[in-house]
């Protein structure tokens, strides 16, 4: 269900206001000036998707970063019959960079939302650099629930979803100041030891201080959840960007060439594939996956449950050299109080795709 205007305008001034103090600069390859793009939906349902453009809009804005306005930015769509903005690919991007002087562009993508209280919302976004080909720089994700932290006498209880709203976009936007203030990455997720791998294969050796290019393609979704590939998919870019070592290449140029070449991924990415995406994006590693699970529920009650499995293809040996399955529910270790249970899907998918990224890095904990 949509929020009411007042409502989401309740939101975006609230998160305006937390965050007006920010104050970035540009330096060395960060973006000088940026674009956001339309804000995807992976909901399945309906999201104020305008709304949440608007907050990241305003808060870039009232930091001093130089943006695109609107009407240039829509008459560039127009102008090149881009219909698919939940991504750039490469020629896209060189057009944009040309033509309007933009060498950055927001994307964001809206997982889950949901105002039946206790209200829940998740979303990813991240940063892409083009002043060559396109390339993650940061990303970052935020997934909150309303009955997260009910605390004692329920005092912690969130029961409006403007106010739900409003600090996980105020998060997620001073997430990305953060970065433009400093270069770093997303903020680092701390995962509890439950979610890691069920059962991992490795035969990778990374070179310490060399830097490793990875595509990553949309999971298979044999889940019932609409979406749920692309989720995973995004999930892993936003982690694995978090580590010095890789530099991920942007979803949108992976999608452009998976279609260029035609690849229908049914069980998962082959060697073929993995050949397919990699050499035109210059990958040295093509990452992807099946999604057997990803359950949510809207409302107090309801269980949340997430498995999927990952590979890692490397290009040069044209091995599989990292294969690993995930499989959680949302009250796995839970004894008292509802202490530690995961309230939705994304709670628990971003944890178990944080620690599987971390052991493929070599920094298992």
């Amino acid at each position: 269900m949509r929020l009411p205007r007042a409502t989401v305008a309740g939101a975006i001034v609230l998160a305006l206001l937390l965050g007006a103090g920010d104050c970035p600069a540009s330096a060395g390859d960060r973006p000088v000036k940026m674009a956001v793009f339309p804000v995807q939906n992976l909901s399945g349902g309906n999201v104020p998707a305008a709304d949440i453009r608007r907050v990241l809009v305003d808060r870039l804005s009232a930091a001093g970063i130089p943006l695109l306005d609107d009407e240039a930015l829509e008459a560039f769509l127009m102008r090149h019959r881009v219909r698919y903005t939940a991504g750039i690919d490469q020629a896209t991007a060189e057009a944009l960079r040309l033509e309007t002087g933009v060498d950055g562009v927001v994307f964001a993508s809206v997982e889950l939302f949901s105002d039946l209280a206790p209200p829940k919302f998740a979303m990813t976004a991240r940063l892409v650099s083009i002043t060559a080909a396109p390339v993650v720089i940061w990303a970052d994700d935020v997934g909150m629930a309303g009955d997260d932290a009910p605390g004692w006498l329920a005092l912690g209880l969130v029961d409006d979803a403007q106010v739900l709203l409003a600090r996980a976009l105020d998060r997620m936007a001073g997430s990305l100041l953060a970065h433009l203030k400093t270069g770093g990455a997303g903020q680092a997720l701390k995962a509890a030891a439950k979610f890691r791998p069920r059962m991992t294969y490795r035969r990778l050796s990374l070179e310490a201080g060399k830097p490793y290019s990875v595509a990553v393609v949309p999971f298979v979704n044999l889940s019932d959840r609409r979406n749920a590939g692309d989720i995973l998919a995004l999930l892993f870019t936003r982690h694995l960007t978090a580590f010095p070592q890789f530099r991920l290449v942007e979803p949108g140029a992976v999608r452009r060439q998976l279609l260029d070449a035609r690849v229908i991924m049914e069980g998962g990415p082959s060697l073929n594939d993995a050949d397919a995406v990699a050499a035109p994006v210059e990958a040295d590693f093509v990452l992807g996956g099946r999604v057997l699970r990803y359950a949510d529920y809207e409302g107090a009650e309801g269980s949340t449950g997430v498995e999927f499995s990952v590979v890692l293809i490397e290009q040069k040996s044209r091995r599989v050299v990292w294969s690993s399955s995930s499989s959680n529910e949302g009250r796995d270790g839970v004894l008292f109080f509802e202490r530690g249970r995961s309230r939705t899907a994304h709670a628990m998918a971003t944890q178990m795709a944080r620690l599987t990224a971390e052991q493929i890095a070599g920094q298992e904990r």
